[in-house]
């Protein structure tokens, strides 16, 4: 008894077109959303290093981080 084993493999590529108008600005607005987001982020930071000095801070970060 013989058996035949045939394995064919296909490969399939397809392009697809993504600069559309609203693609672009879906993106921008992410991007611009992110950005405003950082911008707030790194104010708070400054606003807490300020008000209450770098050693205070990382003092309550730890405590806040191990609940201790």
């Amino acid at each position: 008894m013989t058996t035949a084993t045939n394995n064919t493999r296909t490969a399939t590529t397809q392009k697809v077109d993504a600069s559309s108008a609203a693609d672009k600005m879906t993106i921008s607005l992410i991007g611009g959303a992110s950005a405003l987001i950082g911008l707030w982020a790194a104010a708070c930071f400054v606003g807490v290093l300020i008000s209450n000095g770098p050693a205070a801070t990382i003092k309550g970060f730890f405590s806040a981080v191990t609940g201790m």
